[in-house]
């Protein structure tokens, strides 16, 4: 709306920045949602949200954080199922760095 009223520049699809002869401190913000379309979600207002690049950037890496320990899991339960335990111990190891560091800690842990 406030692109379509004069008030931003669109950059690209999803970001805007401030036109910064009406707005004397610009900053970059991106179109987001606050839950991904690939989680089920849709293109509706009360999904949508403002970020600045900064923000969104982050909110991104949140979820590879996300993934990758989804992908530790996979991992390691086929190292389980065909006795690898060098792969088993690896993946024990990465898990404790998650726990460590408290990250995606509603992600539970396979052993």
């Amino acid at each position: 709306m406030l692109h379509q009223e004069g008030k931003l520049i669109k950059v690209k699809k999803g970001i805007y920045r401030d036109d910064l002869d009406l707005i004397s401190n610009g900053v970059e913000i991106c179109a987001d949602h606050r839950i991904p379309k690939d989680k089920g979600e849709t293109n509706e207002l009360d999904n949508g949200q403002t970020l600045c690049t900064g923000h969104n950037l982050m909110k991104k890496n949140y979820s590879q954080t996300e993934a990758g320990k989804r992908f530790f899991i996979k991992m390691y339960k086929q190292a389980m199922n065909v006795d690898d335990l060098k792969i088993v111990r690896f993946c024990k190891d990465v898990f404790d760095v998650y726990d460590d560091h408290d990250i995606d800690k509603h992600i539970q842990r396979p052993d």
